[in-house]
């Protein structure tokens, strides 16, 4: 959804465009939530901060009059503020705290991590290279299904397609990926 889409919709009755937002942003919401409460929380602390998060993007967005800024920015912001803060909370209320003894034998060196960070990265950025080199409908097909994990007939609404031509071109867009991944350097093994 684009920042101009939503400045349409907000016209709209307000359950019309709280629900857009919804659907469109629920798995990135939950995603984030999820990344920062995996090892405190549980499934019911996840959802409950993701509805707690959509709450408090409703209410800043209705808040200003005139919508300015980055949607995704701004829901990725409220998002990521209220599970680090839920994740604070149930920390101390679990007295998670450990002592550094503890922990010791389960570090990893820093040195390897730091590598192992650096190599996720170039994969990533050598990944969304190649799904863009994909070209449209493609690339954004490969992306909503893979990344945001919408189904193909949801997709195939979006984009004006049958489900059927979706997932065909998924198949072929694995194709094609996996070949420009291996002519960069990457063995991807599907």
């Amino acid at each position: 959804m684009t920042d101009s889409q939503l400045k349409k919709l907000m016209k709209e009755p307000k359950d019309v465009w709280q629900r857009a937002i919804y659907d469109e942003y629920c798995a990135y919401v939950y995603t984030i939530a999820a990344n920062k409460l995996s090892n405190c929380g549980t499934v019911e602390d996840i959802e409950e901060c993701v509805a707690d998060i959509f709450i408090d993007i409703f209410r800043s967005l209705q808040s200003e009059k005139v919508f300015s800024g980055d949607l995704k920015c701004i829901i990725s912001t409220i998002a990521k503020r209220s599970s680090i803060d839920l994740f604070r909370r149930i920390s101390l209320k679990n007295k998670r705290i450990v002592p550094i003894d503890e922990l010791e034998p389960n570090l990893t060196p820093f040195h390897d991590e730091l590598e192992n960070s650096s190599d996720r990265k170039e994969l990533k950025g050598i990944l969304i290279d190649c799904v863009n080199k994909l070209g449209d409908p493609d690339s954004s097909i490969i992306i909503n299904h893979y990344y945001y994990g919408r189904s193909s007939g949801e997709i195939a609404s979006d984009l004006k397609m049958t489900t059927s031509s979706v997932q065909k071109r998924i198949q072929r867009a694995r194709k094609k990926l996996k070949s420009l991944l291996f002519k960069a350097g990457v063995d991807a093994e599907w």
